[in-house]
């Protein structure tokens, strides 16, 4: 799970507050999800999901980002597994859209990994 965010975004600061840190306390995402920051602001380069050194402004451009937060679910390789989940509102429905992103970003990795797309990695 990559979270894009920006360091003067309130409603980031929320997502993590209340969101994140309850479900991060509560064992919730234990097991589920690798969780990873990722500040648009901020250029220079970074290190890719296949070890490459790359540009920030290629990885950002590379889910769309147009505003924060964004949470976007990823397998290994940085393909997305579900739609991003942009902006934040309030906890109890951000928590269960995150929940139900989660879960059907656990049957996308279950299809990739089933022996029939064993040739599209």
């Amino acid at each position: 799970m990559v979270i894009f965010s920006t360091d003067h975004c309130p409603y980031c600061v929320r997502l993590r507050e209340e969101v994140l840190k309850p479900l991060i306390q509560n064992g919730a995402l234990k097991g589920k999800v690798l969780i990873r920051e990722f500040n648009i602001e901020e250029g220079g380069k970074i290190t890719d999901f296949d070890g490459e050194r790359i540009r920030s402004g290629i990885f950002v451009s590379r889910y769309s980002i147009y505003a924060t937060p964004t949470v976007v679910l990823v397998d290994h390789r940085g393909r997305q597994l579900t739609e991003a989940i942009v902006g934040f509102n309030e906890a109890d429905s951000y928590t269960h859209f995150l929940d139900e992103a989660i879960s059907s970003a656990v049957m996308s990795l279950a299809a990739f990994n089933s022996p029939r797309f064993a040739g599209l990695h």
